[in-house]
């Protein structure tokens, strides 16, 4: 099967829940024996052809790593016009691009939760943000033909918002063995750490919508009943001076460290050292730090939210206070019962078991089969590739006629500049 896979970023080195998926999913329907393309948007990277990355021009969000392009590339454009499915992975420059050239079912797995980043990147109110994500995500989502949300809570908050597109629930996938059997374990010295601190681990980006400045205020509260509780921080990101200003503001130098990125294939190796995993965050559908956490026999110390109640069992796998009681009541709850933590995280790693990428792929692959011998795109009142059809039409003597009207010695990128390949004249008025 020729699958396409859109993003509208990817950097496997980043510290991304989609992004991550991207790359599991490649990896793992590669290896059952299909053909995965990627499309994504920035400037072309060593070993992207050898990869089946396809990158079309685009401009960087600041350094939130996202990009924003008008079109794909022509390139980007006919190969897409060959896959049997087409999976995106973010709402906004992947589905639609997706629909604007793909042929065939486009899937689009929701990773994110929009309503709340809107909120924590723009000025608006949250109630403002809902009524934007009340027309954006049913507008964008039914550019698909299925949604796949990765827990059952996420699938609810898509139908509460006006997603009416058939929603499936697929839950998010992790390699399991590293974080069940890492391969060089690190100890609590590695940390700069006695034996008997009672060790709390984050792992993700350091932005408003992680929450991390509430995650510190809790550990405060939680220190002044534990003393020998730290705290380590795995993960950059824009936020990084403004909570170190915080951890001085609070008085939390010595209990606090900021551990930087961690290579991905060593954080099995480091939640070892892990007493327990935290997160303040309730932006999450289902995280996938949550569930590594758990597969390396870790308790989970998180706020109850859409995907983390789908993965975390309060009182069995970890604490998810409820409304009105604190994080803090939940990490000094694990830290004065080490026994009873060290149960949670056995039952953690046993939970962990139904999050085998193997079995997320599996159901993944049923779902395009079942697409493809359905075929709802096919009955659809916007039928997908419509724009990829003009392009066929007319993009090879646009080409030509750039060409003549700026002849170089560039080839085509002297030609592109002038008329960017494949554009017709009706869609490069609609983008300008």
């Amino acid at each position: 099967m020729r699958i396409g896979m859109v993003s509208a970023t990817y950097d496997p080195s980043v510290i991304n829940g989609a992004v991550r998926m991207v790359t599991l999913y490649k990896k793992h329907l590669e290896e059952l024996g299909h053909e995965v393309t990627i499309f994504t948007l920035g400037d072309e990277q060593d070993g992207d052809r050898e990869a089946r990355i396809v990158r079309s021009p685009g401009f960087r969000l600041g350094d939130h790593g996202y990009f924003v392009g008008l079109r794909y590339s022509r390139e980007a454009q006919m190969l897409l016009t060959k896959m049997e499915v087409v999976h995106c992975h973010h709402l906004l420059m992947s589905v639609e691009m997706a629909h604007r050239y793909a042929r065939c079912p486009i899937v689009y797995t929701n990773h994110t939760r929009y309503d709340l980043y809107t909120g924590a990147y723009t000025p608006l109110p949250q109630p403002a943000a809902d009524a934007i994500m009340r027309q954006l995500w049913p507008e964008f989502a039914g550019l698909a033909d299925t949604v796949i949300a990765p827990s059952g809570s996420v699938r609810q908050l898509l139908l509460d918002f006006g997603v009416r597109e058939p929603i499936v629930v697929i839950e998010n996938g992790i390699e399991l063995e590293p974080f069940l059997g890492p391969r060089r374990p690190r100890a609590k010295a590695d940390f700069g750490l006695p034996d008997d601190a009672f060790l709390l681990v984050y792992i993700g980006r350091l932005s408003s919508e992680k929450n991390v400045l509430g995650l510190l205020e809790q550990v405060a509260r939680a220190c002044q009943v534990v003393p020998e509780l730290h705290l380590a921080i795995l993960g950059k990101g824009p936020q990084e001076a403004e909570l170190r200003e915080k951890v001085t503001a609070l008085a939390l130098e010595a209990c606090v460290h900021f551990m930087g990125v961690v290579p991905f294939d060593e954080v099995g190796d480091w939640l070892a050292a892990a007493d327990a995993f935290v997160t303040a965050s309730v932006s999450e559908v289902h995280p996938l730090t949550v569930i590594e956490a758990m597969a390396a026999g870790k308790p989970i110390a998180a706020v109850q939210s859409p995907g983390i109640s789908d993965c975390v069992e309060s009182g069995v796998t970890g604490f998810t206070p409820t409304e009105g009681e604190g994080l803090d009541s939940a990490i000094v709850a694990l830290a004065a019962n080490p026994a009873r933590a060290r149960a949670m995280g056995e039952a953690a790693r046993a939970a962990s078991r139904r999050f085998d990428i193997g079995r997320t792929v599996g159901l993944t692959v049923e779902l395009y089969a079942s697409l493809l011998a359905t075929r709802p795109d096919l009955q659809r009142d916007d039928p997908h590739g419509a724009w990829s059809r003009r392009t066929e039409k007319w993009g090879g003597l646009l080409d030509q006629l750039a060409q003549l009207v700026h002849p170089s010695d560039e080839g085509d990128e002297g030609a592109r500049r002038w008329w960017p390949a494949g554009v017709s004249a009706g869609r490069r008025e609609q983008d300008e």
